[in-house]
């Protein structure tokens, strides 16, 4: 089993934008870490090589991150050659938005393009990408993933600001169509540049609803990325969302959490929780996408261990990965018998 790591299980100790040693943080609602066995980057070190120290640290294979964490071409170009040296397969996302109507939209190529990441606008409700339209932020993350030699490129849509389909406008079928047509045409992009794109049901859809997607277009530079907990936010049973999408899944986010029906306010609530301690049966959907996809073994699960701030990161990363490891070592007990 290929593990590896998401950048955003460090978001608190790592992100300039969501860092809890930073003053800006005093303004949240958040409580500051009690411990952390881990220290945190130097703020003028270069993060992409400080969440590659801690894939190394954990004897992980692979890293999934922002592409604009990268900045350019030239220095995606020369971090994609630290983890290629590393061992280390580069798995890449952007955000952006697959619901915009043409106007906003644009065109894909990326020549001339402004679309850049500032870290400075990127907030825990913002992306930090700003482009002149959708299509060429989408363009320049493609063009930063091939510089780097990522060969998967995550699209995430789910946003506060954004349509989904809880939105009453556009609707539901509309907005699909929208992300239907807005992914073709970013797919000769990405067949020149050899990256796949991946849609990630972030929150914001469901597994049943964007395979249909992925199947109509059906591309081999499209994908999905399937974040084993989501679909509990769009009230879509995980195990269902596994069986449907495992034919086209390339890679996973592993992360739990904990339904809690009711609560003291009589609504209910989910709470993350270390990898085996909450309601997301991680064991059984990664036998489901084993069982179901065409590449089981090239298939690249990253953990995505989110915490709140007063948690220790590093702890709940090495319970999860105890327990993912002692999983896959059974099932390889298993099969070899």
């Amino acid at each position: 089993m290929r593990l590896g790591l998401s950048a955003d299980t460090y978001r608190w100790i790592a992100y300039p934008w969501m860092r809890a040693d930073r003053p800006a943080f005093r303004a949240t609602s958040h409580y500051a870490p009690h411990i952390l066995s881990v220290d945190p980057p130097n703020p003028e070190a270069d993060l992409p090589d400080w969440l590659l120290d801690r894939v190394r640290a954990h004897g992980l294979s692979a890293l999934t991150m922002d592409l604009g964490l990268l900045k350019n071409q030239d220095r995606a170009s020369a971090f994609g050659a630290r983890c290629a040296n590393a061992g280390v397969q580069l798995l890449g996302s952007v955000s952006v938005d697959l619901v915009a109507g043409p106007d906003r939209w644009g065109h894909a190529a990326s020549e001339g393009s402004t679309a850049h990441f500032d870290q400075e606008r990127a907030s825990t409700l913002q992306s930090g990408w700003i482009g002149d339209c959708e299509s060429s932020i989408a363009a320049t993350a493609i063009g930063l993933a091939a510089a780097a030699g990522a060969p998967i490129i995550g699209l995430v849509h789910g946003q506060p600001d954004r349509p989904n389909r809880y939105s009453p406008r556009p609707k539901l079928a509309d907005q699909l169509k929208r992300i239907e047509a807005n992914v073709r045409a970013l797919l000769p992009l990405a067949a020149d540049t050899g990256v796949t794109l991946a849609l990630e049901p972030h929150m914001d859809y469901r597994c049943a609803e964007l395979v249909p997607v992925v199947e109509v277009i059906a591309s081999p530079h499209l994908r999905l990325v399937l974040d084993v907990a989501s679909p509990l936010a769009v009230t879509e049973d995980p195990l269902d969302a596994a069986r449907l999408a495992a034919p086209y899944v390339v890679a996973t986010h592993l992360r739990d959490v904990r339904v809690q029906a009711l609560t003291e306010i009589a609504t209910g609530a989910l709470f993350h929780t270390p990898i085996g301690e909450g309601h997301v049966r991680v064991d059984q959907i990664l036998d489901i996408l084993h069982d179901r996809s065409a590449d089981p073994d090239g298939m690249i699960h990253c953990l995505k261990i989110v915490t709140r701030p007063e948690h220790d990161v590093e702890a709940w990363l090495t319970a999860s990965l105890a327990t993912v490891r002692a999983y896959a070592s059974r099932k390889s007990s298993r099969d070899a018998a």
